[in-house]
């Protein structure tokens, strides 16, 4: 499970485009865009103690995501999980 300080900003956004190096350019709701990476796709399956990992997760133009932003930087977001 990802740990987040309690006072982390946590939105949903859309992806607008997949950048190298596992980038992605978001749109927020408010029509802003900002950059986030993809840490958190790979998740960890819960059944398994071992802790192996289940198969990446393709994010593709269009698709929702939830993100978590930096805190020194607004521009720039982490993604934590893909919205069904």
């Amino acid at each position: 499970m990802l740990r987040r300080p309690s006072d982390a900003i946590v939105v949903e956004a859309t992806v607008l485009e997949e950048l190298p190096s596992l980038l992605y350019r978001l749109e927020l709701s408010n029509k802003s865009q900002v950059l986030a990476h993809g840490a958190g796709l790979a998740q960890r399956d819960a059944r398994n103690a071992a802790g192996t990992q289940r198969n990446w997760v393709r994010l593709l133009p269009g698709d929702r995501v939830e993100v978590e932003f930096a805190e020194h930087d607004p521009t720039r977001a982490r993604i934590l999980r893909k919205l069904v």
